[in-house]
């Protein structure tokens, strides 16, 4: 029943909040997935009969190919827009507040 009392403000920010924070998340574990994959599966030592000569960022010394160590810091540059999906949430919910200050929380 408290699904009806909502406004559509309220829903949307609750909504955007969840959507940015579950991306955010799911966009954290695959970072650090294919981090411990590389580590896992990636010599430290430059290999180049597989073409495994750059060094990857943030695997702590194992070496792959340049495609590789683009996808792990393209993982990084991804996770910005579910931030700011976040703070737009976080945002119309402080605004709405403000606006109303004589209201109380309503859990």
């Amino acid at each position: 029943m408290r699904s009806i009392d909502r406004k559509p403000w309220q829903v949307l920010s609750n909504l955007l909040v969840a959507v940015g924070g579950v991306g955010f998340l799911a966009l954290l574990l695959w970072s650090f997935g294919l981090i411990g994959y590389y580590s896992a599966t990636h010599p430290y030592r430059p290999s180049p009969e597989r073409g495994w000569t750059f060094r990857l960022h943030w695997t702590h010394g194992a070496y792959g190919t340049f495609e590789e160590n683009e996808q792990l810091l393209q993982l990084h540059s991804w996770g910005i827009p579910f931030i700011f999906v976040v703070i737009a949430g976080w945002s119309i919910q402080r605004f709405h507040e403000k606006n109303e200050p004589w209201r109380e929380k309503q859990f």
